[in-house]
């Protein structure tokens, strides 16, 4: 059993692209569009994916100059979710509004506290430091990426999140790493189905993560609620000008391979694709 990471790029227009699998296969496109357009995907008849806004989170100030700005690490990011915790909350007795996150807290919870009590089960084991300041953490966190029928896991992914005290909390995978690594694998959303599946973009592993320092948080501000995939956005650090992707999963069985049909429609100017791939046997 092996879990895959890979990425090309192409200059493509209007051209198939084809991606061979033995058992689970996921993979990310990210586009250049001259306008937002529908692709197609399907292991049969092409039906339409859904096209995803790739935006860079506004208002984060991404080079530390004062206490009064972030420390995120631009440089270090490649595929992101980002996500800001609503205005802040007023505690009882208390006439001042306080900080979104208390950072210091959350990175003891990340980095110290036992995962059983404070995890949510998507990570691996405890958070590594890499970065704290006053205002803001960055701590890297082991995601549990696959997990196979009979309940034993593969390595974990690296995560990497960044969270301050103003809200702003982004998770990312390394610059030069593949999009298609937040994929999450987890054959127990389906229990009464035999056929192992590949889990959709609302449990990939950036939004997981930044559900683990939203659940640190909640030590202090029970009011913080979990990011779903409606309240993120995503961004690719390392590639500016892209500004949509999708992505998609096929499985297969029986030892046999079976492409993918997948159709770039004609506004799309340029393509960064990668796969994901799961071999259990």
């Amino acid at each position: 059993m092996e879990h895959q990471n890979t990425s090309y790029r192409t200059p493509i227009c209007n051209r198939l692209l084809w991606v061979y699998l033995t058992i689970t296969v996921s993979g990310v496109l990210i586009f250049w569009l001259c306008n937002v357009a529908s692709a197609e995907t399907g292991r049969e008849a092409a039906g339409v994916a859904t096209v995803w806004d790739l935006a860079e989170p506004d208002n984060l100030v991404t080079t530390a100059q004062g206490d009064d700005t972030t420390a995120f690490r631009e440089e270090d990011a490649g595929f992101s979710a980002h996500h800001r915790v609503p205005d802040p909350f007023k505690k009882d007795g208390q006439d001042e509004l306080q900080p979104r996150l208390n950072v210091e807290k959350i990175t003891k919870v990340l980095l110290e506290e036992r995962l059983d009590d404070k995890s949510t089960g998507n990570r691996a084991d405890l958070g590594r430091h890499v970065d704290s300041g006053a205002n803001f953490g960055i701590v890297e966190l082991p995601m549990v990426a696959a997990v196979t029928p009979a309940g034993s896991s593969i390595d974990p992914t690296d995560v990497t999140v960044y969270y301050d005290d103003r809200g702003w909390v982004v998770a990312y995978l390394p610059a030069d790493a593949p999009a298609a690594g937040i994929w999450k694998y987890d054959p127990q959303d389906t229990p009464n189905t035999p056929d192992q599946k590949a889990n959709d973009l609302e449990q990939n592993l950036l939004l997981l993560a930044i559900n683990e320092v939203l659940s640190a948080a909640r030590d202090e501000v029970s009011e913080i609620a979990d990011a779903d995939h409606d309240s993120v956005g995503y961004y690719h650090w390392q590639y500016p000008d892209y500004n949509a992707f999708v992505l998609f999963s096929h499985s297969s069985g029986g030892g046999t391979s079976d492409p993918i049909r997948f159709v770039v429609p004609p506004t799309i100017e340029n393509i960064l694709a990668s796969a994901s791939v799961l071999i259990t046997s």
